[in-house]
């Protein structure tokens, strides 16, 4: 099953297309006194793919996010993987931890969840890094740049635009463009991860929690 925040039915309703899933937008979901309601789903992965940063992803705190994680095991046991599709799920500015960790801590006391792994897009080479997951709905193809300072995420996002148009939206091309650029001193010193949407769930990683 995916679902999607604002701004992203585009993209996730592509991703549902290619894993041949059913989509659902988490604004239309029932919301009671308990928090927002799961619906049925056949599916052994949950993915929700929208905007996201250290306090919120898809329009959703951590602790209601983790809230309907739990009610969607209870309503669905079959489901083992909740993916966030999104930039800087695990990113943060210490000593605050990023949202992904904290809906994974969360998740975790109940013993209900405790085979459900939370997965994400890799941190980059710092646990502050910038981040950015830029996808096309058209060409179903991604590209995740992730970026130490202000400067190289500026000049990265600006040539990602500058190759799109060469690449027409293929972002997997573009991705393998900026690959090639990248040294280790800025504004080049960012990192690129993309290709076709199909590609997508096998870039994201584990989120590890004691």
């Amino acid at each position: 099953m995916i679902l999607w925040g604002n701004e992203h039915k585009e993209r996730a309703e592509a991703l549902a297309q290619v894993y041949r899933e059913n989509s659902h937008a988490v604004a239309n979901l029932s919301r009671s006194s308990s928090g927002i309601e799961p619906i049925n789903s056949v599916d052994s992965t949950l993915t929700v793919w929208g905007h996201g940063n250290a306090e919120v992803f898809s329009e959703m705190l951590d602790v209601e996010f983790g809230k309907l994680i739990k009610a969607w095991k209870k309503l669905n046991p079959q489901l083992k993987v909740v993916e966030l599709v999104t930039c800087d799920a695990q990113h943060h500015l210490k000593p605050l931890a990023g949202y992904a960790k904290r809906v994974a801590r969360f998740i975790k006391e109940d013993h209900n969840c405790n085979d459900v792994k939370i997965k994400a897009l890799p941190v980059g080479q710092h646990q502050d890094d910038r981040s950015i997951l830029w996808a096309s709905a058209g060409t179903k193809t991604f590209c995740y740049i992730t970026a130490p300072s202000r400067e190289t995420f500026d000049h990265a996002n600006q040539r990602l635009l500058n190759l799109e148009r060469n690449h027409g939206s293929n972002l997997g091309l573009v991705a393998s463009e900026m690959a090639k650029e990248r040294t280790l001193v800025t504004p080049t010193n960012f990192t690129t991860n993309g290709g076709d949407l199909k590609v997508l769930r096998a870039s994201l990683v584990a989120v590890e929690v004691k």
